[in-house]
Formats: C-alpha cells, structure tokens, sequence
C-alpha cells in the first residue's frame, strides 16, 4: 500500500519522538545503566532519528512526484530566469530576476507547495518582464 506525504511525515514524527524518548531515559537512568546498556541505548536513539529522517526525505519525495507538473513550472521560470540573466543588460532587472529566485530557493527549502509554485510563478514573471523591458 502506498504512503501519502502526511503518513510518512507522522511516521517521521513517531521516530524522532521515540528516538528523543530513548536518550530521556538513557540520561534520567544514566547511572543505573551499565556503559553497555548506554551505548546501545545511543545507537538506537540514533538509529529511529535516521530512520525519522529517511521518512521525512520519502514524504518529500512524494510530494514532488505529486507536484510533477508543478516541476514543469519551476523548470520553465529558471529556464526563462537564465535566458534573462544572460540577455538583460540592466543591473536593476538582474536583481529583480536573481532576488525571485532566491524567493523560489526559500519555497522549495520550505517544501510548502503552495509557496513553491506562488514563488516559481513569480520568477518567471520577473524574467518575462525583464526580457520584454530588453526588446522594448
């Protein structure tokens, strides 16, 4: 059965706080521990918090193949962001474009849809009007 992008997120969720649980216990324990006992307490910790991090990279994953055609937009604002950086000749235009997709890197850090495509519409707004002020 496929995972949605929200099942994988809480799985990651479930793992950190496990792997958070582990290391209170190991700490508020510590001295009743053996070294042993300790160290493979570390291990697992460390073990769920990689696994919690794989989940969140598969819920990302998933997102983006369910943002496929959304990709299509973002490669086609840096396609048009390139073309104009390459072809404008006025600095303050460069800037404009640049500063968009320094928005749209912020937006698919974040990894919110709706802010990646607000953004990618953007730069390609930017450098579509850059390019035009450039044929004018």
């Amino acid at each position: 059965m496929p995972m949605s992008a929200d099942q994988a997120l809480e799985i990651a969720r479930e793992f950190l706080e496990m792997s958070h649980d582990l290391n209170s216990y190991r700490f508020a324990n510590w001295k009743r521990l053996t070294k042993s006992q300790r160290q493979n307490m570390e291990n697992v910790a460390w073990d769920l918090l990689n696994y919690s991090s794989s989940f969140v990279t598969d819920a990302v994953g998933i997102t983006l193949a369910d943002m496929e055609g959304d990709l299509k937009t973002i490669a086609g604002a840096m396609a048009e962001a390139k073309k104009a950086v390459a072809t404008i000749e006025e600095a303050k235009d460069v800037i404009k474009v640049a500063t968009a997709l320094v928005q749209l890197g912020g937006a698919l850090a974040s990894r919110q849809p709706s802010a990646i495509i607000r953004a990618a519409a953007e730069a390609y707004k930017a450098a579509k009007s850059a390019l035009a002020k450039r044929t004018s």
